[in-house]
């Protein structure tokens, strides 16, 4: 069973791919897929436009745009046969090319690159940083005034008029009591809207308070558990490095580990990993698992047929299948030796011992087996004195006196054992 990549492998791995991802844009097979998928787009645009333009049509425009519609139609259809295309080209390329790709690049890994520094993040709070806003109170009325009536002088006086004036004195004052009453209840109950309106206010402005507090306090934990994680993972580099130029056995495995998750695959073609190294022989154990060859893309081309408003699919030929499938076992035998020995420039591995293998269903037993591919045991100066930009895979496997299936694209296992190099 393959093993699970460690934190330092898996991180290492994810950084290769999205390097992939950004180099494959540069590749003349990934910019004709780029310019079919425009050429895609823009059918499909026009297919959008003359839909609509027939929606909008007089009944004398509707056979002239749906003429228009269903040309549109089909060369969005066309477009999008030559896109998969050329994915599939792409795909194909890919995998020819598995040994050149990692030669072109230096397969050893500085592990200081790998050391991480602790960025502390601000708080994000949303709306929990803006005040709630300050409520509208009630305005306090008017106090009533006293309107006293008028005082009569003279002969007015003299005539009843002062009883007359004390009486409407006595209705002044009543009614100037009874507007002071209808007052005090205004304020009374002005005083509890306002206050309920504040007590309100004042509740919000405390949650949201402890809220912000609540997402302060979330927020400085996550920094710091993440400080303290970076940390821990500053410090297991650190005793990677040190048992690595120590020769430790256990710190060159994690190595490898590096190592091989560095090395990314194509897509269609997804390797994993078992390996082991023997600290006593300096030896490295490895067996890379590949996929099945129903799993390895089989598509040359794919083409609309307007007749039947559908897509059809050339597959490649039996013969290219197994030719393409065979290849790749071959190159991928001797890429993963290579990794492994340009990445180790300590010189602690003296020799690989690898087997190519898939894991498959016995159709007889209903069993999981592991059928072995290709077998090769070979020691570094052997190896590295081998000129890898101008071989043919198979022909330095010969060399080699590695054991290779007669056909790996059968699932046929090995009949022998390589010889070590």
């Amino acid at each position: 069973m393959a093993r699970r990549r460690g934190f330092f492998a898996e991180l290492q791995h994810q950084q290769q791919l999205a390097a992939k991802r950004q180099a494959q844009q540069q590749r003349l097979a990934v910019r004709q897929y780029n310019q079919a998928a425009l050429a895609r787009q823009r059918a499909a645009s026009a297919h959008r436009r003359a839909s609509d333009a027939a929606r909008r049509s007089t009944t004398a425009e509707q056979a002239r745009l749906n003429k228009q519609m269903a040309a549109a139609y089909v060369a969005e259809c066309e477009a999008e046969a030559v896109e998969k295309t050329a994915e599939a080209v792409a795909q194909q390329q890919e995998i020819e090319e598995l040994l050149a790709a990692t030669l072109e690049v230096d397969d050893w890994v500085d592990l200081t690159r790998l050391r991480q520094v602790f960025e502390p993040t601000p708080l994000d709070a949303g709306t929990l940083t803006a005040e709630t806003p300050v409520p509208t109170y009630i305005d306090i009325p008017p106090r009533p005034h006293f309107y006293p009536p008028e005082q009569p002088t003279g002969l007015s006086a003299k005539l009843g008029g002062q009883r007359k004036y004390e009486a409407q004195l006595a209705a002044a004052h009543a009614q100037y009591a009874s507007n002071m009453t209808y007052w005090h209840g205004q304020l009374n109950n002005l005083f509890i809207r306002n206050g309920a309106t504040r007590q309100t206010w004042l509740a919000t402005e405390f949650d949201r308070l402890t809220r912000l507090e609540q997402a302060q306090r979330d927020h400085d934990a996550a920094n710091q558990s993440r400080r303290e994680e970076i940390q821990r993972a500053n410090s297991e580099l650190d005793q990677l490095i040190a048992g690595l130029r120590n020769g430790d056995g256990r710190a060159l495995e994690q190595y490898v580990g590096i190592v091989l998750a560095n090395s990314t695959y194509p897509e269609q073609f997804q390797v994993d990993y078992d390996y082991e190294f023997i600290t006593a022989d300096r030896e490295l154990a490895v067996t890379v698992l590949v996929p099945t060859p129903d799993q390895f893309p089989a598509v040359k081309a794919v083409r609309y047929v307007k007749a039947k408003d559908e897509f059809t699919t050339t597959r490649l030929s039996a013969a290219e299948l197994k030719r393409r499938y065979n290849n790749a076992i071959h190159q991928t035998s001797l890429r993963t030796p290579h990794e492994v020995f340009e990445a180790d420039r300590e010189g602690i591995i003296d020799a690989i011992s690898l087997t190519v293998a898939v894991d498959t269903v016995d159709p007889a037993t209903g069993h999981d087996r592991r059928i072995p591919l290709a077998q090769l045991a070979i020691g570094r100066q052997s190896f590295l004195a081998i000129d890898l930009s101008r071989v043919e895979p198979i022909e330095t496997l010969k060399h080699l006196a590695a054991a290779v299936s007669k056909n790996p694209y059968g699932l046929i296992p090995l009949s022998g054992q390589g010889v070590r190099g």
